[in-house]
């Protein structure tokens, strides 16, 4: 894709996270899961640890994120991303209370395929819509695809391609 290419060249690592209608929030920033012992080895029964979501690391991380099907995430996620995406450059996770601020090499990317392919697509809001700059891009025609073959795959003839 464009963005891992750009993420590619510039030296950042990508971290791509497929959206659907059953991502939760607490995929994306964490969440509580069971544990059985400590790092010494003891058991005194079992109880939960903090376990950090992917967007969460990535953050962390300063790493650029990229929210593939953008369209198909519930209005729970989108608002779960919004504070990261504006002004306050933060994520506030409650089960912690504490927040954890956006370093500067940190970029969200997102992608969404169009409403008229169905699966549960639907508009997202102007106002959501507006955190990003907007990039069109057409389908591959079989002259792109031709090229990109010969290109990543140089050890294929060319008349096999």
């Amino acid at each position: 894709s464009l963005i891992a290419a750009l993420a590619k060249a510039s030296g950042h690592r990508l971290v791509r996270i497929n959206l659907s209608e059953q991502t939760d929030i607490s995929d994306l920033m964490g969440s509580d899961l069971p544990y059985s012992g400590d790092s010494e080895g003891s058991t005194s029964g079992p109880s939960f640890k903090w376990c950090d979501g992917v967007l969460l690391k990535a953050i962390k991380r300063g790493d650029w994120v990229l929210l593939d099907e953008l369209n198909l995430a519930s209005q729970s996620v989108l608002e779960g991303l919004n504070s990261c995406l504006d002004h306050r450059a933060s994520v506030y996770i409650p089960e912690l209370g504490r927040s954890f601020d956006c370093p500067p090499t940190f970029r969200v990317f997102a992608a969404q395929n169009p409403l008229a392919q169905g699966g549960g697509r639907k508009g997202l809001p102007k106002s959501f819509l507006n955190r990003f700059t907007k990039v069109y891009i057409e389908a591959l025609t079989d002259s792109d695809l031709f090229s990109i073959v010969l290109k990543q795959f140089p050890s294929i003839p060319e008349n096999l391609v």
